[in-house]
């Protein structure tokens, strides 16, 4: 139970509501950290591995810091409970972030997140104004400064502080629906699951703000603690979400894809397309790209200087496949003469070689294609 403190002057935290939300905040603590480290130990990571990590990561911190507000514990952390401040202006950008990697605008070229700088200034900026703040101030102001925002409604220093970071938040959570709208069309959302999903994960942002909006407007413990329990919810989706689909930006991708072709007009409008798919096939068939495990629809659109958007319409409406099928196509049709050919060589290397980031995902797919395990195609007779 937490410390009756600052809220036995405000709320009676026996309220069923109260413990129902403090309850899930605490598992949500536990788990945003727990599902981090999962992120982490992956033993090929990516940009959206990473930034998945330090998404689940601060979303545990940032109710961890709630908690602390709320039970009035500040006064013994106030450093740590500060730290809500640039937990949430880095938020907003590794949002957006994970958006751009699930929809294939951008990879690990960007950098160690897939970020490019001009997403991390603020965030950085944000964090060292924090840590200088916490190095210089003394402990009793900053008690003092936090009692007075967790008590008195009013435009005063702790609302003046936290508006550029939620100003920072909302503008990358307007670029995100920006960028999926078409995902919201009710013909896709009656046929795909992924479009459902995240929508649900933009209305429970909403809510989520709304909480935290009502909280300013009123200081009311509880509020501040729901705006803390959505995420904790939306942290045990995300968890749910990674076992039952663990493809899900892949597919979310896919949909974005096919969404924006059958509603846009043609891209490749006045372009030679037999020209394209020659190109194409030479990249893939001469050059091989697709030995690179992080071969990404971006990377194929510099190759041809295309935008992702044109690439992947040639793709599905030349081709019939998506992206990622029509990569996993050219592996697997290698794969399949290097275990005829070098039947001494592991599967595991033959799957590397041909550009698979893991063995699961090779066995995957190699099943999909041909119906076999890997193991059994090599015992069977050369087709």
């Amino acid at each position: 139970m937490p410390n009756p403190g600052l809220l036995s002057q405000s709320y009676d935290n026996a309220n069923p509501w109260f413990l129902i939300f403090w309850g899930i905040t605490q598992f949500g603590a536990a788990l945003g950290i727990l599902m981090s480290l999962g992120q982490l130990v992956m033993e090929k990571k990516t940009s959206l591995n990473r930034l998945l990590a330090l998404l689940f990561f601060q979303m545990g911190l940032l109710q961890a810091c709630f908690l602390l507000l709320v039970s009035g514990e500040y006064r013994e952390f106030p450093r740590i409970s500060l730290a809500e401040l640039p937990l949430i202006a880095s938020t907003g950008p590794i949002l957006f972030g994970i958006h751009r990697v699930s929809q294939d605008q951008d990879s690990d070229k960007n950098g160690f997140l897939g970020l490019s700088n001009k997403h991390l200034v603020l965030p950085i900026l944000v964090w060292i104004v924090y840590l200088a703040a916490i190095s210089i101030l003394p402990v009793s102001y900053m008690v003092d400064k936090i009692t007075l925002f967790m008590t008195q409604t009013g435009w005063n220093e702790g609302e003046i502080l936290l508006l550029l970071p939620l100003l920072n938040l909302g503008f990358y959570i307007w670029l995100i629906i920006w960028g999926s709208w078409d995902l919201f069309r009710w013909e896709i959302l009656q046929e795909e699951w992924t479009a459902r999903i995240l929508l649900f994960m933009v209305i429970a942002t909403f809510a989520n703000m709304a909480f935290g909006a009502f909280f300013l407007a009123s200081k009311s413990p509880l509020s501040l603690l729901g705006c803390s329990a959505m995420m904790g919810l939306s942290l045990c989706l995300a968890y749910l979400i990674g076992h039952k689909r663990p493809a899900f930006f892949q597919t979310l991708q896919e949909v974005s894809e096919a969404a924006r072709q059958k509603y846009t007009r043609s891209l490749l409008l006045g372009v030679d397309r037999n020209a394209l798919r020659e190109n194409l096939k030479q990249l893939m068939e001469r050059d091989k790209l697709y030995r690179d495990e992080e071969l990404s629809l971006a990377d194929l659109a510099d190759e041809l200087a295309l935008s992702t958007h044109q690439v992947s319409e040639l793709i599905n409406q030349e081709l019939g496949i998506n992206f990622s099928a029509f990569v996993n196509d050219y592996r697997i049709k290698e794969a399949c003469e290097l275990l005829q050919k070098e039947p001494d060589r592991s599967v595991l290397d033959i799957a590397f070689a041909v550009g698979f980031a893991t063995k699961s995902s090779f066995h995957r797919a190699f099943q999909k294609h041909t119906g076999k395990t890997p193991s059994q195609f090599r015992g069977s007779e050369p087709v």
